[in-house]
C-alpha cells in the first residue's frame, strides 16, 4: 500500500505539533499539587463573596457545594488550562421579577501559583468540575459561613419626619399629606 506525500508530511506534521519538545513536560499533564493548601474558610468566604457579587439578590443566594476543593484545572473554551484548587456546586438566587432562576452550576478556582481567587459559572468552562470525581467537602464546605454583609440601620421616626416636613416646605407634598404620614409614623411600635 502506497501512502501519498501530502498524507506523509501532513502526519508527520501532526506528531511533531502533538509531541512535546525534547526536554518538555508533555501537555495536559497537571503539576505537582502544592504541599501547602490554602485556608479553605478564607477561600469559601472570598470565592462566595465574589459569586454573590454577580446575583441581581445576593441575599437570596442558595448555595450548595457538590464537591469540596481539589487540585485540578480549569480551561476557558478557547485558551490554556490553569491548574490549582478548584470547588464545584450549584446556586440559585432571585431574578429581577422576585422568582428563583434554578439552581446553576459554579467553581470557586484557586489558581496554584498565584492564588489569586476565580468565580465563574460553569457553562463557560471545562475544568475539574466536569471530568474528575467529586472529592469530599471539607469541614470548611459543610459549615454555613458568616459572610461580613454591609448592613444600614433604620431610619429612625425622627429621620424620616424630618424628611416629610422637607417635602411639605418644598411644596411637594401639601399640609394634610404631611399630618397623616406623621400620624402613621407616630403610630408604629
Amino acid at each position: 500500500m502506497k501512502i501519498s506525500r501530502k498524507v506523509q508530511a501532513a502526519f508527520v506534521a501532526a506528531l511533531l505539533t502533538s509531541a512535546p519538545a525534547y526536554g518538555q513536560k508533555a501537555k495536559n499533564v497537571p503539576p505537582p499539587e502544592p504541599t501547602e493548601a490554602p485556608d479553605w474558610a478564607v477561600m469559601r468566604e472570598q470565592g462566595e463573596g465574589k459569586l454573590k457579587n454577580t446575583l441581581f439578590d445576593p441575599g437570596s443566594a442558595q448555595v450548595q457545594y457538590s464537591s469540596g476543593f481539589q487540585w485540578g484545572f480549569l480551561k476557558p473554551l478557547i485558551g490554556r488550562r490553569t491548574h490549582g484548587w478548584i470547588a464545584c456546586g450549584s446556586v440559585n438566587a432571585k431574578n429581577r421579577l422576585g422568582g428563583y432562576v434554578g439552581a446553576q452550576g459554579f467553581f470557586i478556582f484557586v489558581d496554584g501559583t498565584t492564588r489569586a481567587i476565580s468565580v465563574d459559572m460553569t457553562v463557560n468552562w471545562v475544568s475539574t468540575c466536569d471530568t474528575g470525581p467529586a472529592a469530599p467537602l471539607q469541614d470548611a464546605l459543610k459549615s454555613t459561613p458568616v459572610l461580613a454583609t454591609p448592613t444600614t440601620p433604620a431610619p429612625s421616626i425622627a429621620d424620616e419626619l424630618a424628611k416629610l416636613a422637607d417635602l411639605r416646605d418644598r411644596g411637594i407634598i401639601t399640609q394634610a399629606e404631611f399630618e397623616a404620614q406623621k400620624t402613621k409614623l407616630l403610630s408604629r411600635p
